[in-house]
């Protein structure tokens, strides 16, 4: 491995623990309103399975695309850590947006319907951008417009199923996975009476 190489693999690495950091933070403020150590790495802890699920799909979508690669000529993609900390670098969006949350939860009084409500209007925000920004990944990589589609709704299936499958897995453990959903909908109930 050269040394280009390693430092690529070393900005994913370091990109993956910040967006568990960050998703740590947010756990921290929004469960308690501030800033705990104790919180922030048992939430990043938590969701540390989100980078790991983004990077195992990315690299069979990677891999798809070394088929066509060849066809298509020399890829622009390079090395996989160079091309997944590119990836990764999508996160961006959602990062921003998890930030501007623990605002808002830091500044509003402790009401979890008003954050809500703000959280699922503001959703369309970085849903939006982070595929743009895939799009253009994969077209910078050498993709046509549809197969670079094609790469995006596929890394996403992959992706989001492993979380489901992960998460769904490690609550349903927990005896009170029933009663969160029971909360979320009471939640969302009072939020679609007070919009309407």
């Amino acid at each position: 491995m050269g040394f280009e190489a390693a430092q690529y693999d070393s900005r994913l690495i370091r990109r993956s623990i910040f967006l568990a950091f960050v998703l740590g933070c947010g756990v921290s403020m929004l469960a308690s309103g501030r800033f705990t150590l104790r919180l922030i790495a048992d939430g990043a802890l938590s969701f540390a399975f989100v980078p790991l699920c983004e990077l195992a799909a990315f690299a069979v979508v990677y891999r798809l695309q070394r088929g066509t690669r060849r066809a298509m000529g020399t890829a622009k993609a390079g090395h996989y850590g160079q091309a997944a900390d590119r990836y990764l670098a999508g996160n961006t969006p959602w990062l921003w947006w998890l930030v501007a949350l623990m605002a808002a939860a830091a500044i509003l009084p402790v009401r979890t319907t008003d954050l809500l409500a703000i959280a699922l209007t503001t959703l369309v925000i970085p849903i939006a951008l982070s595929v743009r920004f895939d799009w253009r990944h994969f077209r910078t990589a050498g993709r046509t417009p549809a197969l670079a589609v094609t790469d995006i709704v596929v890394q996403r299936a992959i992706a989001w199923t492993l979380a489901a499958v992960y998460f769904l897995g490690i609550a349903s453990s927990s005896r009170d996975f029933f009663y969160l959903f029971v909360e979320m909908k009471d939640m969302v109930d009072t939020w679609i009476r007070t919009m309407l």
